[in-house]
């Protein structure tokens, strides 16, 4: 913890945004081209023979870092320190060069090691997944002082320290069923470093919630029917989004139709990480099962639903005022009245306490998921 508040790197990088990652990298590759090559040679265990001719670019096409040659792509780097790697997205990212790969190598450069859903991605083979510790050692080891100019020096010996000290820090991220939900780690805000936290920690519930989903989850087709990592209701719904049927294709879910797929996510809202799903129960509606902060919600999502509510059918009311699911210890009781947002999102919410488990709310919003596809009820 000292060692990160004495680094100019931690303050200099905006807090460990990945365009800083990107950009040191994209720094190392420019000035130093033949260490750049021997450490991404040795780390991705690259056979293949680089050519002369490479050039390294940033954000390019929406990609955080590749190397490419005669606008085919050579090497394609994802920086994962505020998040966690999502297949989905990977996937998506394999066609931005398709056909003009030529024996790509894709990585994945995370903070976090051994998170929930990692088998998931483990099942996309193009994409090595490395580390950011494995990262600095490579870099100490590829870039000694005698290849590296004086004035240079320091801030490589700092960026690896920082590094390092940063992928220390995140081993102590990693998620616990049996503490309280609540639970916060201390110091966090004072680095900078409390959304990375809140981020890397509501995706891990969000795995772990797809996790525990998927194995009970009777296909009806070789689509998957819990989708991790996008809960867009404009895409699920279709609605106002031109590309909705390019990107629900790249999910494995081209009809999104009513009960047949959950779409699970997680990010944060003013400050404060969220986990959903969100279950489509008709063409235009979905229904919502959302945690933030210490609110339990019941939602539902639908085109002006806030002007429709006198409309709404009992089985939608009941699901609405906890009258079917939400925490077990609440007596089935919302703690709020209905609220909005905008005019396309109502909700009601249970309080969580201290006494609720991680644990606890993972089982709640899988029982609520379970009990929203068992009635089918919703139209």
């Amino acid at each position: 913890m000292n060692e990160l508040k004495a680094s100019p790197m931690l303050y200099l990088s905006g807090g460990s945004k990945e365009l800083f990652h990107s950009n040191f990298l994209y720094w190392l590759g420019v000035n130093y081209r033949d260490a750049f090559q021997e450490l991404m040679t040795k780390m991705c265990h690259i056979n293949a023979s680089w050519p002369e001719d490479w050039t390294i670019r940033r954000e390019h096409k929406h990609l955080d870092l590749c190397v490419t040659y005669k606008e085919c792509a050579f090497i394609i780097i994802e920086n994962k320190v505020k998040s966690l790697p999502d297949l989905m997205q990977l996937r998506r990212y394999e066609q931005v060069y398709a056909n003009r790969d030529r024996g790509c190598t894709y990585v994945v450069l995370s903070l976090v090691k051994d998170f929930h859903g990692q088998k998931y991605l483990n099942e996309n083979t193009r994409w090595q997944l490395h580390h950011y510790d494995e990262l600095a050692q490579m870099i100490r080891d590829c870039c000694p002082d005698s290849v590296v100019c004086l004035e240079h020096r320091p801030y490589i010996r700092d960026y690896c320290q920082y590094i390092s000290s940063l992928s220390m820090l995140a081993e102590g991220w990693k998620i616990d069923e049996q503490e309280s939900f609540l639970s916060q780690h201390d110091n966090l805000r004072e680095l900078r470093l409390n959304d990375i936290y809140e981020k890397v920690r509501y995706a891990q519930i969000a795995a772990l919630l797809a996790e525990q989903l998927k194995p009970r989850m009777v296909n009806d087709s070789d689509e998957e029917r819990v989708i991790l990592g996008m809960s867009n209701t404009d895409v699920i719904l279709r609605r106002g989004r031109e590309d909705a049927d390019e990107i629900l294709s790249f999910y494995g879910c081209p009809e999104a139709k009513p009960f047949q797929q959950v779409f699970i996510s997680s990010g944060m809202s003013h400050g404060v990480g969220l986990v959903e799903a969100k279950v489509k129960i008709a063409d235009d509606c979905c229904f919502v099962i959302q945690v933030q902060g210490n609110h339990y919600c019941h939602a539902m999502e639908r085109e002006n639903i806030f002007e429709r509510t006198s409309k709404l059918t009992m089985q939608q009311i009941l699901f609405l005022n906890f009258g079917l699911g939400g925490l077990k210890d609440r007596l089935a009781k919302a703690d709020s009245g209905i609220c909005h947002y905008k005019t396309d999102f109502v909700y009601r919410w249970q309080k969580i306490l201290p006494s609720h488990s991680l644990g606890d709310i993972v089982d709640a919003m899988s029982a609520d998921i379970f009990e929203i596809l068992n009635k089918k009820g919703y139209e």
